[in-house]
């Protein structure tokens, strides 16, 4: 402080000039403090719709202040500001409440969000998988009703559209019975199963292509419970990105007879 016999504004050698100047960055520091606590929420106590939309618009301004210092707003942080960025890029950004997408969802409901490709190629599985019991290649309810939807999706399209057939090592026995050919037989006849059923709900049969895997792409490896080589009991629908026309023969082109 500045002694009592010399002026403020005057220096003596008994008060020294920086004292002066933090006494000014003092007394600025202790305004800041107050406009902080003056504009912070009182506790306890809910803000009307008016009073929140203007204290959202306040914490906005202070989050762009802070971006033009390179800021980023942390997910995990509790501060308000950096909460209310993250809300404010989430609806930027299409995303609707509690993170969840907004757009609609097309396509074959199924048990299985994917169905494990195994074979990467630009084709689009339809539907989840379509399980089987043991050994058997008979379609199930479950089954038929996720065919009912595949059909849906794929009647009137001229794609080619592959129907995998799977089995799993328990399939014909414990302990890996039955012969590779047997197995491969049983894939097939799961997949000719669903191609079958697919042309007699509107599916054209050309642009169905059959196929049998036997053991060869299992999506569960290495399981050796009861009943743990379900999913690879299975019958796999996919669409290529192939045309039937590019792939059939037109055959050779006969000659023309010229008028006379």
């Amino acid at each position: 402080m500045a002694c009592k016999k010399c002026d403020p504004h005057e220096i003596c050698e008994e008060c020294p000039e920086w004292i002066f100047t933090l006494a000014d960055l003092i007394m600025c520091m202790m305004g800041l403090f107050v406009i902080l606590w003056v504009l912070k929420p009182s506790p306890g106590k809910e803000e009307t719709p008016q009073a929140q939309a203007q204290t959202d618009e306040w914490l906005e301004t202070v989050g762009e202040i802070r971006g033009g210092f390179g800021w980023q707003p942390d997910p995990t942080s509790s501060d308000r500001v950096d909460q209310l960025m993250i809300k404010k890029k989430l609806r930027q950004q299409g995303a609707g409440e509690g993170g969840e997408t907004t757009i609609e969802r097309k396509g074959a409901e199924g048990t299985d969000p994917l169905v494990t490709s195994i074979r990467n190629g630009k084709q689009a599985i339809v539907g989840g998988k379509l399980l089987f019991d043991l050994g058997d290649a008979t379609l199930s309810r479950e089954t038929t009703r996720a065919l009912d939807q595949i059909a849906s999706q794929i009647r009137g399209h001229r794609n080619i559209v592959l129907v995998k057939g799977h089995t799993s090592l328990d399939d014909l026995g414990e302990d890996g019975a039955g012969s590779a050919q047997e197995k491969m037989d049983l894939s097939l006849r799961r997949a000719q199963a669903v191609a079958d059923y697919l042309v007699a709900h509107g599916v054209e049969p050309d642009i169905l292509r059959v196929q049998g895997c036997g053991t060869f792409e299992p999506v569960i490896q290495r399981a050796y419970q009861a009943n743990a080589q379900a999913q690879n009991r299975r019958v796999e629908v996919e669409v290529t990105a192939q045309l039937v026309s590019e792939r059939q023969d037109s055959g050779p082109k006969l000659p023309t007879s010229s008028a006379r």
